[in-house]
């Protein structure tokens, strides 16, 4: 598909305060040539301490780039949320960086063969053939199909931050969208996001909550939940900073009555994992059939339940033997009480299952060589879904994709090859004439399953998210 050019009058003066805003936050960084070469390895030998402080570690990167903010004889950054948008702004409305000559023209020249991440998805229920998905991509804000992605429309091209992890319809009211910047799985190629954006049209203006603007505690919104019955009750699962010497680590569950213009804090996470970074909140899910009844996940700490419409949390951890990473839970919907968790392990993927809605957890087991579908990077991608009328047949994704058949608490993993971008974070089921399919958001964008679910189609043309590396 090719997509229309796109000029904006605009333009040059972003790629102007742009530059500008590269030269002053290295000016106002402070950091000498030989603090640099501090930072650097000293030598090309081979790296033989230990593999998450090697200096091209992507958390020493971090590590390294966090602390170049901090000025000599301080301890902590002077850099606030929100400096990038307040920099660009004022930068642009400067008067010497209005173009002399007239606007300068740009047309998108791509690339639309290749997406970049995506992490959350939303099918509309209006549409009866399921082909309209609202897709929340990391590196290019919010995109929609209405024709099961053969053609894309960019709905978020004035978004103050494109990073977009988050995305959530209102059932009482499908008009009304949440969206959450930034991304909460921390890696280095992540952004910082700075709040929630709102639309009460299905997408076509968008309203920041002023209650989230600036706000260090929805830096990172990994999850967002809107009461069934009622489209102002909201619950975002955040993350303040992505950095592991953040001097305020924390990690919270948000709750709004009013629509997002103010905030309650009911569960929040200090505590420092691990991995040095603060145990976060990743997952938020509710009972499809009670939103009283709501669950959440935190990052080396195991599985929250609330049964009082997400005022009050306790940790529902009976029977779970370890907790060394992140959880990703599934509920089945023709009995809300079997609940699915995968998680990472500490050299391996796991597959918990409880049948009595969390008072009870066990682990399911191999025979043999126990399939790692996660491939050590279950802190980045994971995610999970149960067949929608069979509650022994379970979808898996990290690295790969995978169908497990449970008999009990044993199992049988099934790779499932061909067709998909690896790095999987989103699953969801929907109808489809003949039988359903499964939509993965990956890390090349969206892909869709076929009615056996044994393979998968990349989606690869439209939608222009294309995370760059680099360039020459």
């Amino acid at each position: 598909m090719r997509i229309p050019g796109r000029n904006s009058s605009r333009a040059g003066l972003l790629l102007a305060a742009a530059t500008l805003m590269a030269f002053v936050q290295l000016d106002v960084v402070a950091v000498s040539e030989s603090e640099l070469r501090a930072a650097r390895p000293a030598s090309k030998k081979p790296w033989r301490g230990d593999a998450k402080t090697r200096p091209d570690n992507p958390g020493e990167f971090a590590r390294i780039l966090a602390e170049m903010k901090i000025a000599p004889g301080r301890t902590t950054s002077d850099y606030q949320p929100g400096y990038q948008r307040r920099e660009l702004e004022s930068a642009m409305a400067a008067a010497s960086f209005a173009p002399s000559g007239g606007p300068l023209p740009w047309v998108e020249r791509g690339p639309g063969n290749v997406a970049g991440r995506a992490r959350a998805i939303v099918v509309d229920p209006d549409d009866v053939t399921n082909n309209t998905w609202f897709i929340g991509s990391v590196g290019g804000g919010v995109w929609k199909t209405t024709d099961g992605g053969v053609n894309w429309s960019w709905l978020t091209p004035d978004f103050p931050v494109l990073s977009t992890s988050a995305l959530a319809m209102a059932a009482s009211n499908h008009d009304v969208l949440y969206v959450g910047t930034g991304e909460s799985f921390f890696s280095v190629d992540v952004m910082n996001g700075n709040g929630m954006l709102k639309s009460v049209d299905r997408g076509a203006t968008w309203t920041q909550l002023a209650s989230t603007v600036d706000n260090p505690a929805f830096n990172n919104i990994a999850r967002i939940l809107v009461d069934p019955t009622d489209p102002d009750l909201v619950l975002a699962g955040t993350t303040m900073s992505r950095f592991k010497d953040s001097v305020s680590p924390r990690s919270s569950i948000m709750r709004s009555t009013d629509g997002g213009a103010n905030w309650t804090e009911v569960f929040a996470s200090t505590t420092i994992g691990a991995n040095g970074r603060v145990k976060k909140v990743l997952q938020l899910i509710a009972d499809p059939s009670d939103f009283n009844i709501l669950y959440a996940t935190v990052d080396e700490a195991g599985i929250l339940k609330s049964t009082d419409r997400g005022l009050t949390w306790s940790f529902i951890n009976t029977g779970i033997t370890s907790l060394p990473g992140r959880f990703e839970m599934a509920i089945y919907p023709l009995d809300t009480s079997r609940l699915y968790a995968a998680a990472e392990g500490a050299s391996h993927a796991e597959l918990w299952i409880s049948t009595d809605g969390g008072a009870n957890w066990s682990e399911t087991f191999e025979a043999g060589t126990e399939p790692n579908w996660l491939g050590g990077q279950g802190w980045y991608d994971n995610a999970i879904l149960v067949h929608p009328t069979d509650p022994n047949v379970v979808f898996v994704g990290g690295v790969y994709m995978a169908r497990i058949n449970l008999s009990g608490t044993s199992r049988t993993t099934t790779f499932i090859g061909g067709g998909t971008h690896p790095d999987h974070h989103g699953l969801v089921a929907i109808d489809a004439p003949g039988g359903w399919r499964i939509l993965n958001t990956n890390d090349g964008g969206v892909s869709v399953s076929t009615l056996a679910e044994a393979g998968f189609t990349q989606i690869v043309d439209g939608m222009v998210t294309t995370q760059f590396y680099g360039g020459d």
